[in-house]
């Protein structure tokens, strides 16, 4: 009975998210962890501290001025926007390529 017990508590341990950026749609750097995005609430001396981006949520991140991971903090009030985050990642893609390799030859 005791193994089943370690097995399922080391199943259990949370794990670090994997982060990486994408831009907002006013240019501005979002956080992306665990198809979760923060937006940047304040930075410190040693450290970035973001929000979730649905108002009212709780949960946090704090970050390096380097970006490399410190922790979590709380926990989120909503499910997961993997759907959203496609749509923005899409959307930068699209923005990108049109900024460096789209020209509209428009007759005078």
């Amino acid at each position: 009975m005791a193994d089943a017990f370690v097995t399922l508590t080391s199943e259990i341990q949370a794990k670090s998210p994997s982060i990486s950026f994408i831009n907002s749609n006013k240019g501005k750097p979002l956080l992306v962890a665990d198809d979760y995005t923060f937006k940047l609430h304040k930075t410190t001396t040693s450290t970035k501290h973001w929000i979730c981006t649905i108002n009212g949520c709780a949960a946090k991140v704090h970050t390096d001025l380097n970006n490399g991971l410190k922790k979590t903090v709380g926990y989120h009030s909503h499910l997961r926007e993997k759907e959203k985050l496609e749509v923005r990642e899409a959307r930068e893609k699209m923005i990108y390529l049109k900024v460096h390799f789209l020209t509209l030859n428009i007759p005078a």
